[in-house]
């Protein structure tokens, strides 16, 4: 049994000194009015203490134990209940606390089993979701915000302000507006790393503050889709016209030359045929790169997830372009680094990449020239692309002519040429980088060019490759 401390010593002796004083009082009045001698009279008030104590001991000493109960189960709720010696009240109260204690237990289970099903709820919505309270706190986030904001658990947003967590101004605004007049806000923001995403925000305030806080409750939905594709509708519109017009306008001119002055003329026929050919050909080419831009743009915010062989893709890349080679009589070499770890990708993705990459080599190295194909490991990341670690660096290298430094940066554009004649003229459409480019991005990955005049031009792709199982 633990030691009562001084307090409840004093305590103690305080409740047993206390019911003595009417009994002490009488004995004293009858002892100064002679009716009892002094030495009775002490000595009754003596034994008097002495029981009042002995009583006070073995009944309160039971209820300071209830106290320190009690105190005790503040700071740890599994605290064990004291052994109580003799008094049926004080057992009554012990029975009373504990089954209180068992009710507040109960209660908290209860509520945790509350919190842990709302909070299962909001991780199955498949969009990003908040709860805020009053001064715009995260008060919880689902498993979609916490992957959007790259966070492990929803601790990890737990009580940062809202515009640690998104910030921009407009959706900042929205969340005071709906705080102070109580009314549903919406705004629309872009996240522009790793790849640009571009989301409503639906900001409702709750008619009363909940328990734990919640004030109001943020909902994000990723528009990037929609927007592509209303974009994408108008960009298609506006390149196939500009690009198409000219081919177009060429083929009708040698149709209506056909069939007019040259009707009969079997030798401009022939060669009228042949360049209609190679203009509807362009156009034909045109159309499927624009195609397949669309697609991938349309794709373009969603990470591919399957394990892809670089060191196959590359050699089937290779082998696909060996007629090109052979037609402009290049030298292709491959010089693929053995044991290279998996991409993380898509198959039919990359192929088209290094085919572009590889395509672009053959026809602007030169006739007779030389195309160097490398695939291997490296320790580090260019700035431009997201994540660390070791990735996979496959470099496509000519010795052509070069590109001059000031035209590099807009490379990717789509239909930008550095020489649109000789463009042309080579069957280029001008989308071939930027498909390139938007399939690297769509990877996590990075587009990196480098070139001198005179020297030739170098186009790197870097790869994340499959996470390894620790």
């Amino acid at each position: 049994m633990a030691k009562p401390s001084p307090a409840s010593l004093r305590r103690l002796a305080a409740w047993a000194v206390g019911p003595c004083v009417p009994a002490w009082a009488v004995l004293l009045g009858l002892a100064l009015v002679g009716r009892l001698d002094w030495t009775t009279s002490l000595v009754s008030c003596l034994v008097i203490f002495v029981l009042m104590a002995v009583l006070v001991l073995t009944r309160l000493a039971d209820f300071d134990r209830i106290i320190r109960y009690a105190e005790d189960l503040l700071a740890d709720p599994e605290a064990a209940a004291p052994l109580l010696q003799t008094s049926a009240t004080a057992q009554r109260l012990l029975a009373a606390l504990t089954a209180l204690r068992k009710l507040w237990a109960d209660r908290r289970d209860e509520a945790d089993a509350l919190a842990r099903s709302r909070q299962d709820i909001l991780d199955s919505l498949p969009d990003p979701f908040f709860l805020l309270d009053r001064r715009r706190r995260v008060v919880s986030a689902n498993a979609a915000a916490r992957v959007l904001f790259d966070l492990e658990r929803s601790a990890g947003l737990t009580g940062r302000d809202l515009a640690g967590v998104i910030r921009d101004p407009k959706v900042l605004e929205a969340a005071d507006l709906a705080l102070a007049q109580n009314r549903k806000t919406e705004a629309q923001f872009t996240l522009p790393a790793p790849v640009e995403h571009t989301f409503g925000a639906l900001i409702v305030p709750l008619s009363a503050t909940a328990q734990d806080g919640t004030a109001l409750i943020v909902a994000l939905h990723d528009q990037t889709e929609r927007l592509k594709m209303d974009r994408m509708r108008a960009d298609f519109v506006a390149n196939a016209s500009h690009e198409l017009r000219t081919p177009l306008a060429s083929v009708l001119g040698f149709i209506e030359t056909l069939q007019g002055p040259a009707k009969d003329d079997e030798k401009a026929r022939g060669e009228f045929l042949e360049i209609m050919l190679k203009q509807a050909n362009r156009m034909t080419r045109l159309i499927d790169d624009l195609l397949s831009l669309s697609r991938i743009e349309l794709r373009e915010h969603t990470r591919p997830t399957d394990a892809v062989d670089i060191s196959a893709l590359l050699h089937a890349a290779a082998e696909l372009l060996d007629r090109q080679v052979k037609d402009r009589r290049v030298t292709l070499s491959v010089n693929i680094a053995p044991h290279l770890a998996p991409a993380l990708g898509d198959a039919q993705e990359l192929s088209q990449v290094f085919h572009n990459l590889i395509s672009n080599a053959v026809k602007y190295g030169g006739e007779r020239g030389r195309v160097e194909l490398t695939a291997e490991m490296s320790e580090t990341r260019p700035p431009a692309m997201p994540g660390r670690g070791p990735c996979l660096k496959i470099s496509v290298r000519d010795f052509g002519d070069g590109i001059p430094r000031e035209h590099i940066p807009r490379l990717t554009e789509r239909f930008y040429r550095v020489d649109t004649a000789r463009s042309r003229q080579l069957g280029g459409t001008g989308l071939g980088l930027a498909i390139v480019k938007r399939i690297t991005n769509r990877h996590r990955g990075a587009l990196v060019i480098d070139s001198d005049v005179g020297r030739g031009a170098t186009f790197t792709v870097y790869l994340p490759t499959v996470p390894t199982a620790n």
